[in-house]
């Protein structure tokens, strides 16, 4: 009996492991390719013509949620239960989601004509939103599917297909010149080519998708309400500051934002991977739920503290590197505080799963309502009067007010917070003071750099036996796995 839990227990890992690979390759490829060649684009257009892009690329990311509304949870909650009607399944997905394209084209159509006077501005709105639209009705089809049945690999193939349709547009809109519109329609037109590749997989995979199924419904609500939220908190600084302050303020906050969004993709591919078992979990063992969020939760904030660092202490020198010269004095001050929602997100996002897992959707849905009201009104005040660092000092509050609700509002709390966070929080202060000391010494910032994570991650070994533990387990895996390749080489 032991032997049997330990193997089940040691598969569970083995398969959130493989997961959480393919996630984090794909969702760190997508990024960095993302991120390059926004950097391209950003250099390419200034910061003004950049700021009309970002507000075009805000409004794409809320319109194409509305094709979504809460689907991919409901589906992957009805599709990892037992006996599950996967075609009928699929089939209500696909229906659901092409009626709630049809809906949002209407509806972004008269409100990007209402809101965008300028006509430039109007016009590359409409080329990014409603292609995105589209694509992104189509991509999630496939997307949740292959997270539902666990092969990640399907959904690092997906995305990483799409940015590279994206990230070729848009290299060669920079090579030949090409003026802002036609750079809007590359974005656009991108979303919608990895969308019909998605469907087709799908559909290669389960070519008998029909039918509806009603549990597609149960609770939906609840979970359109939330990821909305989710989605809309950080969109809404863009569309927020671009009505408050200048453009070129929008274009260094969307240019700092930038990275931080790129490096939460290491950790939140760990949230991505653990999600299906945490349902099944929350359902069947609610103890062992409570173990594996927080298990998930110190992986999670030990990722986000060794990746913050460097961005967080030497943020000129990644803004002059990246941006150029230029944006140093605009983008360095937000960058450094932006670094910091990586930490909270870290830690948010694994307490804000263990609620949703639990059938306690709808009260994260009231944490972040909450949250965005405060955002809102955090970004109108600090936006107005301090622009792009307003803006950055407003992410923050709306993560703090994220984490005392989810913390608060969940009566197993502060035992996940217990089992998962003093490592990464011990580790990430003491690192903070060295790395404090080497800045005020004068140290070479490239020493700074290099040294602040390694020295973060020692730290965390030798704090946590936990830790130790898995890393010589994975090395001793990996050693028999070179081993067996050898001896079939032979």
């Amino acid at each position: 009996s032991n032997i049997d839990v330990y193997c089940a227990d040691f598969a569970m890992k083995k398969t959130i492991l493989q997961n959480a690979t393919y996630l984090f390759i794909s969702n760190f490829a997508v990024r960095l390719l993302t991120a390059l060649a926004t950097i391209l684009v950003a250099r390419y257009l200034g910061t003004e013509q950049y700021g009309i892009l970002s507000v075009g690329l805000a409004f794409g990311a809320v319109a194409g949620y509305f094709t979504d509304l809460g689907l991919t949870h409901t589906l992957i909650r009805e599709g990892t239960k037992p006996n599950a009607d996967i075609e009928r399944l699929l089939g209500g997905a696909l229906k659901l989601r092409l009626l709630f394209a049809a809906c949002t084209t209407i509806v972004s159509v008269i409100l990007i004509h209402l809101l965008y006077k300028d006509p430039m501005l109007r016009n590359a709105v409409y080329y990014i939103v409603i292609p995105t639209v589209w694509g992104g009705a189509l991509q999630g089809v496939g997307v949740a599917y292959f997270q539902m049945i666990e092969e990640m690999h399907y959904v690092a193939a997906i995305r990483i297909f799409s940015t590279v349709i994206t990230a070729g547009f848009l290299l060669l809109g920079v090579l030949l010149q090409w003026p802002l519109y036609l750079l809007a329609i590359g974005y656009g037109m991108s979303s919608l080519i990895g969308g019909i590749v998605s469907t087709r997989l799908v559909m290669h995979r389960v070519p008998s998708i029909g039918g509806f199924h009603k549990g597609l419904l149960n609770n939906l609500m609840a979970f359109t309400l939330g990821g909305l939220l989710v989605m809309s908190i950080p969109q809404m600084s863009l569309l927020v500051l671009q009505r408050v302050t200048t453009l070129k303020e929008v274009g260094y906050f969307s240019a700092a934002y930038r990275i931080p969004g790129l490096l939460y993709q290491i950790p939140g591919t760990i949230a991505a991977a653990f999600y299906p078992r945490l349902f099944h979990l929350g359902a069947v063992n609610p103890n062992e739920h409570v173990k594996l969020s927080g298990r998930e939760l110190k992986f999670m904030s030990i990722a986000s503290g060794a990746l913050v660092l460097p961005f967080a202490f030497y943020p000129d020198v990644v803004i002059k590197m990246l941006f150029g010269l230029d944006w140093v004095q605009g983008g360095s001050p937000v960058l450094a505080i932006l670094a910091w929602v990586v930490v909270f997100q870290g830690i948010n996002y694994p307490m804000a799963d263990a609620l949703t897992t639990k059938g306690f959707q709808s009260i994260r849905t009231g944490v972040l309502v909450i949250a965005t009201i405060s955002g809102i009104l955090a970004y109108i005040t600090l936006g107005s009067r301090l622009g792009a660092i307003g803006g950055a000092v407003a992410a923050l509050i709306v993560e703090g007010v994220m984490f005392l609700g989810y913390t608060v509002f969940n009566s197993q709390g502060w035992q996940i917070l217990k089992i998962g966070l003093p490592t990464s929080m011990i580790a990430l202060f003491l690192t903070t003071l060295l790395t404090i000391i080497l800045k005020y010494l004068s140290i070479s910032h490239w020493i700074g750099i290099v040294s602040a994570p390694i020295l973060y991650i020692f730290l965390v070994v030798v704090i946590d036996p936990e830790v130790k533990a898995e890393i010589k387990r994975s090395c001793i895996t990996l050693s028999q796995k070179l081993a067996t390749i050898g001896k079939k080489d032979i």
